[in-house]
């Protein structure tokens, strides 16, 4: 066991050792509880702490403590209770050095004051120094986000809206308002009607579509221009309310995913269920609502290959609530997996551990909340095991080519020889995309086949082979690399 508490002399911590008290926990065991006026200050021994906040939800870890590492300090020095709790991950042996002979050697031993205080202080302040420089970071990061906050006025061309798309936005209008007056008075059947909602809503955004094609240097204020128009209809859809009111960026993927799952069409007045039926038919919320199979069934036929008497490590990166996992886990049998989630909002990972908690597979499960902009920019200091599988299936369509590099770096330190990384990212040529940017705005990161194949050759996956293929409805590129070793022949496949 390695000290961490770096000024003192080997003979200081022999001294210690032979004052504490040698505690074993088995996994999930409380060592420390939040909240409590910790008496000790205890040392990592064996074994790997999980560091928990009531806020993020149980079972879901905000750091781990290795051999060596200490906790409980802060509420030992300041006398106030603990802000975080201390969990074995699995089993787990822990000194504790009791208060009160804690103080008889600091007292007794010549100098170990000075050098053991002085560790402590420094242990705190390069725990200062590096969430300053996290939250440095990510206050850079939301700073430049690409297009997230897209001012609406203003925009060039905003009085050269092509005559076309008005001509089709105002026949849409009486349209529609015609279906609505059908629908009151009974003379349409509900397919019927659904039937010209559809064809009218699929029309006029063609005809978006088309305007923006050629005429690429306004497509802001054209885009501007159809969502003032119709932005009272969509909102009649209760998907579209609660699709374009989303929490925002990359955390609120599951939170859409989940809503489609539920397949409960619903909206306001006469005509918003039929335009809700009309959104979620779209190529984009069919495919969010199936992107989970491509996932499960990859991990079903890796697991069938593992030979190892220990689950197969597999890593999800931008979990959310990870429904894909939680249906491996809910199968008759399922696969011997062992599944990191990672995510940001601890929401998500709280309900997902919940779940796994309340169905008894919580042993399969590890949640962390960590941000995949520090993982790409090297600033998070949780780690992992090496992976036989690492997955995420919206990350990359928020990651700027620099970070997706620095994504797959990490990635590529992580996986087993032999391991896989499947990545998913919105298609460039996504056939809702002027709907998604310019209407629900939506403002994800498009990547072609090409673009995927580049950015892992600048990565240090190099010129190992990658497979991309595209979904059943042309939405997302998903692109598949294993770590083989670097003497076998190397082909490009796409």
């Amino acid at each position: 066991m390695d000290s961490k508490l770096k000024y003192l002399t080997t003979e200081d911590y022999n001294v210690l050792l032979e004052k504490a008290q040698v505690e074993t926990y088995k996994q999930h065991e409380v060592i420390l509880k939040e909240g409590r006026l910790s008496q000790a200050i205890y040392l990592v021994r064996k074994g790997i702490v999980r560091v928990e906040r009531a806020a993020s939800g149980r079972d879901v870890a905000i750091a781990f403590l290795e051999p060596g590492e200490v906790f409980g300090e802060m509420s030992f020095l300041e006398e106030v209770p603990t802000s975080v709790a201390a969990i074995a991950q699995g089993n787990v042996e822990v000194c504790v050095l009791e208060q009160h002979n804690l103080y008889a050697l600091l007292t007794s031993v010549p100098g170990l004051s000075d050098r053991f205080y002085q560790s402590l202080a420094h242990n705190l302040s390069s725990r200062l120094r590096q969430t300053s420089s996290l939250v440095a970071h990510l206050m850079r990061r939301v700073r430049i986000a690409p297009r997230y906050d897209t001012q609406r006025t203003g925009q060039e061309g905003q009085n050269a809206i092509p005559p076309e798309l008005i001509g089709e936005t105002e026949l849409f209008k009486r349209n529609i308002y015609s279906i609505e007056q059908s629908i009151r008075s009974k003379k349409l059947s509900e397919a019927e009607t659904q039937e010209q909602i559809n064809k009218i809503c699929n029309m006029l955004i063609s005809s978006l579509r088309e305007q923006i094609i050629q005429e690429p240097k306004i497509q802001n204020a054209i885009g501007t221009y159809l969502f003032r128009e119709m932005f009272p209809f969509y909102m009649l859809s209760s998907f579209f309310d609660r699709a374009f009111r989303r929490p925002g960026g990359y955390v609120s993927d599951s939170y859409i995913t989940e809503i489609l799952s539920q397949n409960e069409p619903e909206g306001d007045g006469h005509l918003g269920i039929y335009l809700d039926r009309w959104i979620r038919s779209l190529p984009t919320c069919l495919a969010l609502k199936n992107r989970g199979g491509i996932i499960t069934a990859t991990i079903k036929k890796l697991a069938t290959d593992w030979s190892a008497a220990t689950p197969m490590p597999v890593t999800s990166i931008a979990s959310g609530t990870a429904s894909e996992i939680m249906d491996l886990y809910f199968q008759t049998s399922p696969p011997n997996v062992h599944v990191t989630c990672i995510d940001f909002n601890h929401q998500d990972l709280s309900s997902a551990a919940n779940v796994a908690y309340k169905w008894g597979f919580r042993d399969h499960l590890t949640f962390i909340q960590d941000n995949f902009f520090l993982l790409a920019e090297g600033y998070s200091h949780i780690d992992i095991p090496p992976q036989q599988m690492i997955y995420s299936v919206s990350m990359a369509n928020y990651l700027r080519d620099r970070e997706f590099i620095g994504i797959l770096d990490w990635i590529y330190d992580r996986l087993l020889p032999n391991g896989t990384v499947i990545l998913g990212n919105f298609h460039a040529a996504n056939p809702d995309r002027v709907l998604l940017e310019h209407i629900l705005e939506w403002h994800s990161i498009y990547r072609s086949a090409e673009d995927l194949e580049k950015l892992f050759s600048h990565s240090k996956f190099r010129s190992l082979p990658v497979q991309i293929q595209s979904d059943e409805y042309g939405v997302e590129l998903f692109v598949v690399c294993t770590k083989i070793w670097q003497d076998e022949p190397l082909t490009v496949n796409s």
